[in-house]
């Protein structure tokens, strides 16, 4: 395929390939998944169109200096998740636009963006019990104590799995909180206080076995992962949550890094 050029100056005159081929791969994760998510950012934006023509894999390894056998394991789980369609003696195609929302979480306002989810997806709560709060998450928020609640939940849209999320409380509102956790409410309507998220981390992570069945993912596919711990107004950690979500139907937003 021929790449026409035109000016930087003018990015929305781009052809697709070349606009594709302007992004930049981020380093720090898997070359694959890097191409995974430069593909799939532009099949969200339009930059590949509803049953486009994709650029073939001969083309993707030299634009992007990756072996064929990374370019394949890209276009697998694409094609695994029904973004593209491959079609033997044919080529490989952008999907008809997925009914499946992508949604963009906003950390810089974390408790807002809990409630959206709320709002717009269902929750099953898998696991509901005291126990020790793992080390990593402990020194993100010390003043929360060396046990809490331990909340697991399943979040799904349109039936399809979103994101796992584990949630220690401090102390969960009502007597009895067990019959208070049941409901499909975010974790800051159960503190039932003003809440603010003053630390937040974002990272990958390798799906292991309960990820990968809970989330429908391959064992070892790569997860988005945000941790961050939840205070009060009086600056007392109430909870501390790590949640593990697919990339292809969340996107993450930070524009305030100072409070990370």
């Amino acid at each position: 395929m021929a790449l026409v050029r035109r000016s930087p100056r003018h990015p929305a005159a781009m052809e697709p390939a070349t606009a594709l081929a302007t992004r930049r791969l981020d380093k720090g994760v898997a070359r694959y998944y890097r191409l995974y998510e430069l593909l799939s950012a532009a099949l969200d934006d339009g930059t590949l169109p509803p049953q486009g023509a994709m650029p073939s894999e001969p083309e993707l390894c030299v634009r992007h200096r990756l072996s064929r056998t990374t370019v394949r394991r890209a276009l697998e789980r694409l094609e695994r998740e029904g973004r593209i369609i491959r079609r033997r003696g044919s080529g490989t195609y952008a999907a008809p636009r997925r009914t499946t929302p992508r949604f963009c979480l906003d950390l810089d306002a974390l408790p807002a963006a809990l409630g959206t989810l709320q709002a717009h997806t269902t929750a099953t709560t898998l696991r509901f019990e005291r126990g020790a709060v793992p080390a990593a998450l402990a020194a993100l928020a010390p003043g929360l104590g060396a046990s809490a609640y331990r909340l697991e939940r399943l979040r799904r849209v349109q039936g399809e799995p979103l994101s796992l999320t584990t949630t220690w409380l401090a102390q969960p509102t009502g007597p009895r909180p067990a019959r208070h956790i049941q409901r499909e409410t975010s974790v800051v309507t159960l503190l039932a206080a003003p809440t603010a998220a003053v630390r937040c981390s974002i990272g990958t992570v390798a799906a292991d076995a309960d990820a990968a069945g809970a989330l429908e993912v391959p064992l070892g596919a790569p997860l988005l992962r945000v941790r961050a711990v939840l205070r009060d107004g009086a600056g007392n950690p109430r909870a501390v949550l790590e949640s593990l979500c697919r990339s292809d139907r969340l996107r993450l937003k930070l524009t305030e890094r100072a409070r990370c």
